[in-house]
């Protein structure tokens, strides 16, 4: 599993039901909607992901985390919080993650408000 692939499968892990429209699901992770397509397409491969007409507004398509994608994130996501905990706070320190932290989250929120920027 790559690391894009676990932030999509805990995005939708954390999601209300378990689902997220793909055109959101893309926008917060910065992905193309190609690009999320095709991901996504993996994981259904998998039995981790459903994808479905959206509920309600059939033009989009939502995707649903499945119950053996759930036990994939719960069974990865220990490992995944001990490699952010070695990479980030054991490298830099708990008060330089912070103030990083911070910084990427104002980035963030600016880049939010510029209309038309995508992430890449």
């Amino acid at each position: 599993m790559t690391h894009d692939d676990y932030e999509i499968l805990s995005r939708l892990h954390r999601a209300q039901g378990r689902t997220l429209r793909m055109s959101d699901l893309a926008r917060d992770v910065g992905f193309s909607p190609s690009r999320l397509s095709h991901a996504v397409a993996r994981m259904e491969d998998s039995g981790w992901v459903l994808r479905a007409p959206c509920q309600t507004d059939r033009r989009g398509t939502e995707a649903t985390l499945t119950d053996v994608g759930v036990k994939v994130v719960d069974e990865v996501t220990p490992a995944h919080l001990a490699l952010v905990r070695r990479l980030v706070f054991e490298s830099v320190g708990p008060k330089r993650a912070g103030d990083a932290a911070e910084v990427m989250g104002e980035i963030g929120r600016a880049a939010g408000d510029q209309p038309g920027l995508e992430k890449t």
